[in-house]
């Protein structure tokens, strides 16, 4: 059985544990055409930390073929370094300024069996949730495995409209299977 795990690092994580209490001052992403999808990159600011968060294409063994597929990636840099991966396209900075409370972490555990032999264990982030201490919430999910868009959500229960687990379960045919479930890693202050 082959074991893939691309999901967000323990630094990756104490990073964005350490942003709860702080203020997040805004976030920005290239402009909303027809959904809350944008390309490539979106980007927070948080009082002296700002991160950048990529998903796009890694040679990756995607199920037991190479292929181009999209991963989900933070790294702090200066906000002013966040910028658009569409040629002369300007991001659009919108406003938070409000203090986050919590932090969610949504990883997949993506299985495929062939038969009843699992040939694949993989683990992915498939995205990062905000909580704020008014009440709403701001979302990143990545997209599907070869989509390098990042889905943008704010408002109440954001987390219900992140992509259902049966898009993977329903995407094999033959003699495979897949199974997927999802786990939320809960990051706050203790």
């Amino acid at each position: 059985m082959k074991k893939i795990d691309v999901r967000f690092s323990a630094s990756d994580m104490e990073i964005l544990k350490s942003l709860v209490s702080r203020k997040m001052d805004a976030y920005k992403c290239d402009p909303f055409l027809f959904s809350t999808g944008v390309y490539g990159i979106v980007g927070i600011s948080c009082e002296d930390v700002a991160i950048g968060f990529t998903n796009l294409i890694e040679s990756t063994d995607y199920f037991g073929e190479q292929e181009d597929v999209a991963v989900f990636r933070m790294k702090e840099m200066p906000f002013q370094e966040i910028h658009s991966l569409v040629q002369e396209q300007e991001m659009v900075v919108t406003p938070v300024n409000s203090i986050i409370s919590r932090v969610d972490i949504v990883n997949e555990h993506q299985k495929l069996f062939e038969g009843d032999a699992q040939t694949f264990d993989v683990w992915i982030t498939r995205g990062v949730i905000f909580y704020f201490d008014d009440g709403h919430e701001l979302s990143f999910e990545k997209n599907i495995w070869f989509s390098e868009d990042i889905s943008v959500e704010k408002g109440y229960h954001v987390i219900q409209r992140f992509t259902p687990l049966d898009e993977f379960e329903e995407g094999w045919s033959g003699n495979f299977r897949g199974e997927c479930s999802r786990e939320v890693i809960v990051l706050q202050k203790n």
